[in-house]
């Protein structure tokens, strides 16, 4: 190998590329990239066997190759340099990486011992979708997946492609988000998929800033995010690729209630400051009482704590329908109301024992559900 790439792009891809790697005792190969070169591109990959990722850049590349190279301190160095460009060069020693006036050698492995990232066949069903509008609706159901190994099929965000909609959906069975994105071209054929949710946060921390469109390719077995800008081939290239959970995902639906008792239209933030003052308070189930008041149009926050006391708050608000009480986890109640960014939600209530429902005013398609805690 004897390349040259701009310092900036190949230290972006060497920190996306790290976040991949596994930290692995038993399979000390996993905690390297890959970096290859071929015609005019310099690629970088990594994977934990799961999940995998290519990153690929503009290179002047004089001697093609492969190497294998340790995933924290190539970063680390990269860096520190501070020259424009980089120089890479497999030495008998290793990589030699070069710039201005800073010269290293890394020691290398064997790139044939380097697990085989899953990569595009040909003839794969995919389809388009915008890259940031897609990041942010996947941020806003990711944190509230199931962490239980008893259920794997809601340890992941269901992804379920309709004819001009995705919903997207995660659920620990105390709460449950959904968000739909729409789409201005139907899809040909509706499916669905569970994606695990440590890719889904690489999703969202590496593209999440990125413009353009990304392209989903569907296999039984795995899903490949493709993401490429057209017509700029100085932006990187990348490609995740990720296994998809197997199992069916509960019918989350039959949880969403069909209509509210009561609705009440709040600030979100005044919501959520009530809210953590009363988890001040709250005993060992985290509960807090809320009332509903049309009548007085107001929303009634209690709290109490045998052995510290007890908390009454008040909070104004447009309410309509009937008086009712429910008790919640403030902490399921509160990060739901932290997740939304509108100025105000509406916060709606069947019975004391049924679900209650939050909808960010303002902002289309979202939908946050809390189970009450039952007495």
């Amino acid at each position: 190998m004897n390349s040259v790439v701009l310092k900036e792009n190949f230290k972006e891809g060497l920190l996306v590329a790290e976040r991949i790697a596994s930290k692995s005792p038993s399979l000390p190969i996993l905690n390297n990239l890959l970096v290859s070169t071929k015609t005019n591109a310099l690629e970088i990959s990594s994977t934990d066997l799961e999940m995998g990722v290519r990153y690929t850049i503009l290179s002047k590349n004089e001697l093609e190759g492969m190497v294998v190279v340790p995933s924290r301190s190539l970063p680390q160095f990269v860096g520190l340099v501070p020259g424009p460009q980089i120089i890479l060069k497999t030495k008998e020693r290793g990589l030699e990486v070069e710039s201005g006036e800073f010269r290293a050698v890394f020691k290398t492995l064997s790139a044939e011992d380097f697990p085989i990232i899953p990569s595009l066949k040909g003839g794969e069903e995919f389809m388009d979708i915008e890259t940031r509008s897609f990041c942010q609706g996947l941020s806003s159901v990711v944190n509230f997946v199931g962490q239980t190994q008893m259920r794997p099929e809601i340890s992941g965000v269901f992804f379920l492609f309709q004819k001009n909609t995705l919903k997207l959906v995660s659920t620990d069975s105390f709460r449950l988000a959904e968000k739909t994105l729409y789409f201005k071209k139907e899809n040909t054929k509706e499916r669905s998929l569970i994606l695990p949710q440590k890719t889904a946060r690489e999703l969202v921390s590496i593209f999440s800033e990125r413009g353009g469109k990304m392209r989903i390719f569907f296999s039984p077995t795995q899903v490949l995010f493709d993401y490429s800008v057209e017509g700029q081939p100085q932006e990187p290239k990348i490609q995740l690729v990720s296994r998809v959970i197997e199992g069916e995902y509960p019918r989350y639906q039959d949880v969403i209630p069909a209509s509210e008792k009561t609705k009440a239209v709040v600030d979100r933030e005044e919501f959520l400051n009530h809210v953590k003052a009363a988890s001040v308070f709250s005993g060992k189930m985290n509960d807090v009482r809320v009332a509903l008041d049309p009548s007085k149009q107001r929303i009634e926050i209690v709290s109490r704590k045998t052995d510290l006391g007890e908390n009454t708050s008040f909070l104004k608000g447009q309410l309509t329908g009937e008086k009712v009480e429910i008790s919640f986890n403030w902490r399921f109640l509160g990060e739901g109301l932290a997740q939304m960014k509108s100025e105000k939600v509406e916060f709606g209530a069947t019975t004391e024992d049924g679900p209650a429902t939050i909808k960010p005013l303002g902002e289309e398609g979202y939908l946050y559900v809390v189970m009450p805690i039952k007495a």
